[in-house]
């Protein structure tokens, strides 16, 4: 009997530890339930005491999400162009003025900081 008495108050514990869990458990669904939309079938709607003049809005077109892209690939397309016009520039003047004007061509197109830059995205120093 006296070993009772401890076991019984344990047990009255843990199930009170046990319902206090559950009330905070309750708790938190509750909070996470209301960031949810309710139901329509569940909601009743309140038949309007009033009655309600339709207001004209401006029909406005949505802007397209796309225009963003289209100046992109302009951009891109330019830049080759651009590319492609400087790379027949070189290599005209590479014709003209022979091998000595290859070097010095090569340097100039050269741009450190977009090897550095290139070369930090190909080896990164932490993977």
């Amino acid at each position: 009997m006296e070993k009772l008495v401890p076991l019984l108050i344990a047990l009255a514990i843990f199930g009170f530890k046990s319902y206090q869990n559950y009330m905070k458990e309750q708790e938190a669904a509750l909070k996470r339930r209301k960031g949810i939309a309710p139901d329509p079938a569940k909601t009743k709607q309140q038949p309007a005491t009033y009655k309600s003049i339709p207001q004209k809005t401006p029909a406005v077109s949505p802007a397209p999400f796309y225009s963003e892209k289209i100046k992109e690939t302009n951009e891109i397309q330019r830049f080759k162009k651009e590319r492609e016009e400087h790379r027949l520039a070189v290599s005209k003047k590479a014709k003209a003025s022979g091998s000595e004007q290859k070097e010095k061509t090569i340097a100039e197109d050269f741009d450190l900081r977009k090897a550095v830059i290139m070369s930090v995205i190909l080896d990164r120093p932490y993977k």
